[in-house]
């Protein structure tokens, strides 16, 4: 037992001269100098510290070395490779589609040109329906008639309407101006009147084509 412990010792202390005699570290590469190098390329070629490589092999002018000179570079000179930046994901933000609809609707071929914001039923949209008004209910009466999108209004006044709303002082439940309309537009189309925003709850004798009449508040 004592005389392999004493062999393995005897081998390792060989190995051990021979690399001293020969210069060469076994934490270090060695790298022969070529035409045409510079310290700088050699540290950079290696991944390796410039000055380190200089204070390791004691070099006293960095712009002077020689073809064939031998360099060591230690492990501990040898700079880390640079991580790659991770490209940062950018996540598109979903677009809400119904932003896009528009609540137009214009029927092909139809023979009024009103403007109709609205094809379904009667629904409390708009908190103030007649913010859009582009005359007042007094000015309409003394003109008689409004011509308004290519459309001639006139008003009236009643209590019963073709659908059955009832009047709430020319309003219908929803606060809407109570439209009367040509047989083609359906009840409940939300349309611009010279007082706001109305919806079409009626019919009349005379409203035909682009004539529309509305309820005088």
């Amino acid at each position: 037992m004592v005389f392999t412990i004493n062999k393995s010792l005897f081998t390792l202390s060989i190995v051990a001269g021979f690399l001293g005699l020969t210069g060469v570290s076994a934490s270090a590469n060695s790298y022969t100098v070529k035409s045409g190098d510079t310290l700088s390329a050699i540290a950079q070629r290696n991944h390796a510290s410039l000055d380190g490589i200089i204070k390791e092999n004691k070099i006293s002018n960095k712009n002077l070395i020689t073809v064939g000179q031998t360099l060591e570079i230690s492990k501990a000179n040898k700079k880390a490779p640079a991580k790659k930046a991770a490209a940062k994901k950018t996540t598109a933000k979903k677009v809400n589609k119904s932003h896009f609809k528009t609540s137009m609707t214009v029927k092909k071929g139809s023979a009024h040109a009103a403007v109709v914001t609205s094809s379904s039923s009667s629904s409390n949209t708009n908190s103030n329906p007649t913010s859009n008004a582009t005359t007042t209910p007094a000015a309409m009466q003394s003109q008689g008639v409004v011509y308004l999108n290519g459309n001639k209004w006139t008003y009236y006044t009643g209590a019963g309407f073709a659908d059955g709303t009832t009047n709430h002082g020319g309003y219908d439940a929803d606060g809407y101006i109570i439209v009367a309309a040509p047989s083609n537009v359906p009840f409940g189309t939300h349309i611009q009147t010279p007082l706001g925003e109305g919806v079409v709850h009626d019919r009349g004798t005379a409203i035909v084509g682009n004539h529309y009449d509305l309820v005088m508040p």
